[in-house]
């Protein structure tokens, strides 16, 4: 992946390829953003870009060489990977990390070293990182990745560069399912609409959130003011017998009510078109009819 694929963080991708294209990359990055917002995918991609071969521009890289795909494959000798073992990140991964960077890139190119969750090292992990961080080997780049940075040791932070990365737009997410993840638009829209600014949760989202089952859930919910007390009592059981999925149908039941308010808000009271406002946009008639009631 180029870095005209990564959507949605123009300014953070800007401010890496001015500093790779000048020169300038700093020894040490600390990728500050919500979670699943392409943080490590950048990180991935600028160390393609920092090694490719063939690049068709100045800056990118081209997913052909033999080092771009070896980085794809997570087979590059010189693109160390680093994430918690359990709940940490421990301090024997460090000192296996300090080891390997004793030596130079095994490649000829330059190394880059992505901690994943970095403010899950451990407190004998973050001191021994820091040596790493103030006596950093040449041709090396750390990049840590966090979405809680105040975790982290106040003297880590001073000796990285921080790179912030927002909240994607619905849209941004949508565009990342369909292509990446070849979901229909429409189911696009609406784990997009759910992830609260996070590609990754959107596919979270949509692996655990069966999209028909919803269309059931919100009928059986429009109805219940039509059944009977045994017929509610009957409903009530059902659901009972899901139990994993029962918190899904409230929190599907709450978004419905959140829709039907918003659309008797915009239209009724303001003349507006609600349009995206709307998480269950697909819908839109079925919600113009129940906020009539």
């Amino acid at each position: 992946m180029s870095f005209a694929q990564i959507l949605g963080q123009e300014s953070a991708v800007t401010i890496l390829r001015n500093a790779l294209l000048g020169g300038r990359l700093a020894h040490a990055y600390l990728f500050v953003g919500p979670q699943g917002v392409g943080k490590h995918l950048t990180a991935l991609t600028l160390a393609k870009a920092m090694n490719c071969q063939f690049p068709p521009e100045a800056g990118d890289s081209c997913e052909k060489c033999s080092s771009c795909l070896k980085v794809n494959s997570s087979n590059h000798a010189d693109v160390i990977l680093l994430g918690p073992e359990g709940d940490y990140i421990k301090i024997d991964q460090v000192r296996d990390l300090q080891r390997r960077l004793r030596y130079r890139p095994l490649e000829g190119g330059r190394r880059a070293c992505i901690i994943d969750s970095a403010d899950r090292l451990n407190d004998a992990a973050s001191n021994a990182f820091l040596k790493t961080l103030e006596e950093p080997p040449d041709e090396t780049h750390l990049f840590l990745i966090s979405s809680r940075p105040h975790q982290l040791l106040s003297t880590i932070h001073s000796r990285c560069q921080w790179i912030k990365f927002k909240a994607l737009s619905i849209g941004h997410i949508s565009q990342i399912l369909e292509k990446a993840h070849s979901l229909e638009e429409e189911k696009a829209h609406f784990y997009a609409s759910l992830a609260g600014g996070s590609a990754g949760q959107a596919l979270a989202l949509s692996n655990r959130v069966d999209f028909q089952k919803r269309l059931n859930w919100l009928r059986g919910f429009t109805e219940i003011s039509r059944k009977t007390t045994e017929e509610i009592f009957d409903t009530c059981e059902r659901m009972a017998k899901e139990e994993e999925e029962v918190n899904h149908l409230l929190e599907l039941w709450k978004i419905w009510v959140r829709d039907v308010m918003v659309f008797k808000i915009q239209v009724e009271s303001a003349g507006e078109n609600p349009g995206d406002r709307l998480i269950n946009h697909d819908l839109r008639a079925e919600v113009a009819e129940e906020s009539k009631r």
